[in-house]
């Protein structure tokens, strides 16, 4: 082994520094304080190259495509996944070589060792990666994270055979869900309410299954699996959980969840978050009888050194076989787009494939800024914004609910056009319709790419959620994703219950088939100011995509497919 590895090591030895990902403006709410301390611990994640990524894609699209019955469905085990895009030889041996001449070893985070973890101090890592690490403070969070400043390096050989190391230079912001306004005016432009005592249109599970037509419907099959993702020390409380159920949720007539739910991650229990509760609570009180997890990752805790919490959840991902990995993941996780480098997003995208390919199903909260103007242009969101997950959008109470269709567009849900990535087969004729026919658009001032991504995909109700232990009025398209996520849930066991394979990326199946949804056709997103920006509009928009979930109608479609 050590021969083999010495032509990279002299190669790494001498290469020239090559600046791997610079460093982003922090997030709001994040401020840079003093250098890191050199003994603090951290673990890095290094996501070693890939290979044969384009065949990962056409493999995906193919087993997505329901005008394609020879290959729907036809996903592939987590092995043939890691198999296909297990990292080239000589670039393993070029990371392996290089953390060596620096004392260091890897242990695979990955199957296949596509992603290394690295356990090492901050002056370890200063050497290693040419850098200078900063304490950063978020106050609101109480949250301390070690992060670069500057940027790093790394010799050309090493740089060429890794797509990013983290955590290094990126901060996290997810989603925060918040008690605000109820219905009407308040809502749409995200005025502040205390949460309190439900009042009409309240969300809880009664009305949303009204709402979305799931009836009575729960799950059967055996080994069906949902989960909700969590970061920045959000946690799970199983007596709120429990006091939730049994306030909305009548065992005999409206069954919500199976059991408490499987907790993964470094992060799970503690004070409960108002985000983390609403996700769980919100997913399992759509969702009856379908098991549930609630994967949980902090970026630091008592017994973990300091990490990057969104890289560590797709490293479990990634690393949780077949048989006991969730098929559906609602994450409520995001912040503008550019915060990710393209090298770093453009993996993000390869780890969501592989996800996909599985058969497994990411749906995240699209934003909770509308159109997200900044210095009055707006600005793309993620991960909503990537080609490979289901972004949901947000809607809110309107004449009829909560009668199906009884919603329109809410001023807080995010949407537009990728900066990154280019408007996608299956949904360029949705949106080509929508560009050339919704009154009111945007002018092109707004700085908005026309020919990218189009996102979110799909929408849910987003306002006015009952929350234990916080009570109601918790609004935010983190309301949305754990609700259409269930729904979908139940359309996996519709599925497996008539002995057929879970839905996996779903985009192509809901462009396809955009009249099971219920189409949202009124309101519009926030813009600048107090400028409307993204209007619903008939069919795709900007605001609510295609609609929101029909659980009756997408049932059918769902058991006609292979």
């Amino acid at each position: 082994m050590a021969l083999h590895l010495l032509p990279a090591l002299a190669c790494s030895m001498s290469s020239p520094l090559v600046l791997v990902e610079e460093s982003a403006p922090p997030p709001s709410g994040w401020v840079t304080r003093r250098r890191s301390p050199p003994d603090e611990p951290l673990e890095l994640i290094v996501a070693v190259r890939q290979q044969n990524v384009h065949w990962l894609h056409a493999s995906l699209m193919a087993a997505s495509d329901p005008s394609s019955p020879a290959t729907y469905g036809r996903h592939k085990s987590n092995d043939e996944v890691h198999a296909l895009v297990a990292p080239a030889a000589a670039d393993a041996a070029a990371v392996a070589s290089y953390l060596q001449t620096h004392g260091l070893a890897a242990k695979h985070a990955s199957p296949n060792g596509d992603l290394l973890s690295v356990r090492l101090s901050v002056r370890q890592a200063e050497a290693l990666l040419s850098a200078r690490y900063y304490e950063h403070v978020h106050a609101v969070s109480n949250t301390t994270a070690h992060r670069i400043v500057g940027g790093y390096r790394l010799p050309h050989r090493v740089a060429a055979a890794v797509d990013f190391v983290g955590p290094t230079v990126r901060l996290p912001s997810p989603r925060k869900a918040a008690p605000i306004g109820v219905v009407g005016r308040a809502a749409l432009w995200g005025g502040e309410k205390r949460a309190g005592a439900p009042a009409f249109g309240s969300n809880v599970p009664a009305t949303l299954r009204k709402l979305y037509s799931v009836g009575d419907a729960v799950g059967k099959a055996e080994g069906n699996r949902m989960a909700v993702t969590a970061f920045l020390e959000q946690y799970y409380s199983e007596a709120a959980l429990r006091g939730y159920w049994a306030k909305y949720c009548d065992g005999d007539s409206l069954t919500c969840g199976k059991g408490g739910p499987r907790l993964v991650g470094d992060a799970t229990t503690g004070k409960p978050g108002v985000e983390s509760m609403l996700d769980i609570e919100a997913i399992t009180g759509v969702a009856g009888n379908i098991s549930s997890e609630f994967w949980g990752f902090s970026g630091r805790s008592p017994d973990n050194p300091s990490n990057e919490p969104f890289l560590k959840w797709l490293a479990q991902l990634s690393s949780t076989p077949d048989a006991s990995v969730p098929k559906v993941f609602s994450s409520s996780y995001g912040e503008d787009e550019a915060s990710w480098s393209r090298r770093a997003a453009s993996r993000l995208n390869v780890e969501f494939m592989k996800a996909g390919s599985r058969g497994i199903s990411l749906f995240y909260a699209s934003g909770d800024e509308g159109a997200n103007c900044k210095h009055g242009r707006f600005v793309p969101e993620g991960p909503g914004s990537s080609p490979y997950v289901t972004a949901v959008g947000g809607t809110t109470p309107d004449a009829g609910y909560p009668s199906p269709g009884g919603e329109a567009a809410v001023g807080l849900s995010s949407g537009g056009f990728s900066g990154y990535w280019p408007l996608q087969p299956w949904q360029e004729g949705a949106v080509k319709r929508y560009l050339a026919a919704a009154p009111r658009l945007p002018p092109a001032s707004k700085g908005y790419n026309v020919s990218g991504r189009a996102y979110p995909d799909i929408a849910a109700q987003a306002t006015n959620f009952c929350v234990e232990p916080f009570g109601c009025g918790v609004s935010g398209t983190s309301c949305a994703s754990p609700t259409a996520a269930g729904i979908f849930a139940l359309l996996n066991d519709v599925r497996l219950s008539a002995g057929k394979g879970t839905l996996g990326f779903v985009n192509p199946l809901l462009y396809q088939n955009a009249a099971a949804l219920n189409d949202v056709t009124t309101g519009a997103s926030r813009g600048c100011l107090f400028e409307s920006g993204w209007p619903a509009a008939a069919g795709w928009d900007a605001v609510t995509g295609l609609g929101t979930p029909n659980f009756d109608r997408l049932a059918k479609v769902v058991l006609a497919l292979p």
